[in-house]
């Protein structure tokens, strides 16, 4: 009985998936966006000896991303971060991590990440894999992407891509090892973000 019911609900999701792809794909949505910085967030959080998990995220980030619902396998990002714009909510702390032994931000102003493959596993997951560059080392990162809604905005009338994005990044591979003994160095990101429309100039 439970069996049954779990594959009724799972091929009721995958139809109510369907039908949404259907009705958004007729809707004539725009193929380029670009990120809505007030609804944006670059989180990271690292453990901190051990003690607590210390919790931090970027105020400056710009994105744009091409994205066709009818040719999703065709989408493509990219984002840049101002690493000056890192906040812990502790100013003497993000002073430090403005310094040479952590983001540099003297000599490497952003990080950068530039989408190379988008596979979808379903409509509202993807695996984004791309080149992440940070103090001058770029090397590949995976992302796991869910889409949470594409609809019109019942504010501005206008359509919004809501998304979250995952994933881990060791910044001791880009040569950040300072306190690797005591603060970690695989540091768990998350993106929540709405993309809007690209609007011509």
């Amino acid at each position: 009985m439970i069996n049954t019911v779990m594959k009724n609900t799972a091929k009721t999701l995958l139809i109510s998936s369907a039908l949404a792809v259907t009705t958004m794909a007729s809707a004539a949505l725009p193929s380029q966006w670009q990120l809505d910085d007030s609804h944006t967030r670059v989180g990271f959080s690292v453990n901190h000896l051990g003690f607590s998990t210390t919790m931090g995220h970027f105020n400056d980030v710009k994105g744009m991303v091409n994205y066709d619902i009818k040719a999703p396998s065709k989408t493509n990002m990219n984002f840049t971060i101002a690493t000056d714009s890192i906040d812990t909510n502790w100013d003497a702390r993000d002073e430090h991590l403005k310094k040479d032994d952590f983001f540099n931000v003297a000599k490497y102003p952003t990080m950068t990440f530039k989408s190379t493959q988008v596979t979808f596993i379903n409509p509202q997951q993807a695996k984004v894999t791309g080149d992440f560059t940070m103090l001058g080392q770029t090397k590949p990162l995976t992302l796991d992407v869910k889409l949470n809604k594409i609809a019109n905005s019942p504010l501005t009338k206008e359509p919004v891509v809501g998304f979250r994005a995952t994933g881990n990044i060791d910044r001791a591979a880009y040569g950040m090892t300072t306190f690797a003994d005591g603060i970690t160095t695989n540091v768990p990101i998350q993106i929540d973000g709405e993309l809007v429309e690209k609007k011509a100039k």
